[in-house]
């Protein structure tokens, strides 16, 4: 049985794709391309890095197991604004961007390395 194409008929037009489609899906390519490097990229990072890429965004995981590494990784990654990282009570989620594409850190039990290192948020610190 032969599939036919029912934009090959006469009279009919296949659509265009509209600008902003053409520039997600560049998008969606670099970050695609992007997440897959990650692994060899930060293979020198003292915890490995889960990484994927959605909606021409790219997201790492990590899980530090002391504040040094939780520095390192934003250092690595360039990042240096504090105030675009959101604390969900679990973890610590950094927007930033990487080689022209978006992208998100994620901090499993950061939240906890500080409240070890500085106490819990709300207390005295004297």
């Amino acid at each position: 049985m032969t599939v036919i194409d029912p934009f090959s008929v006469p009279g009919r037009n296949r659509p265009v794709p509209s600008p902003a489609a053409v520039a997600l899906a560049a998008q969606c390519r670099k970050a695609k391309l992007l997440a897959d490097a990650a692994p060899a990229r930060f293979n020198a990072m003292p915890t490995p890095a889960e990484s994927s890429a959605a909606g021409g965004e790219v997201q790492f995981v990590v899980r530090p197991t002391c504040l040094a590494d939780w520095a390192r990784w934003t250092n690595a990654l360039g990042i240096q604004d504090t105030r675009r990282m959101t604390h969900t009570g679990v973890a610590t989620v950094c927007r930033f961007e990487l080689d022209g594409v978006r992208a998100r850190l994620v901090g499993v039990g950061v939240p906890a390395l500080f409240a070890q290192t500085y106490g819990p948020k709300g207390a005295s610190h004297a």
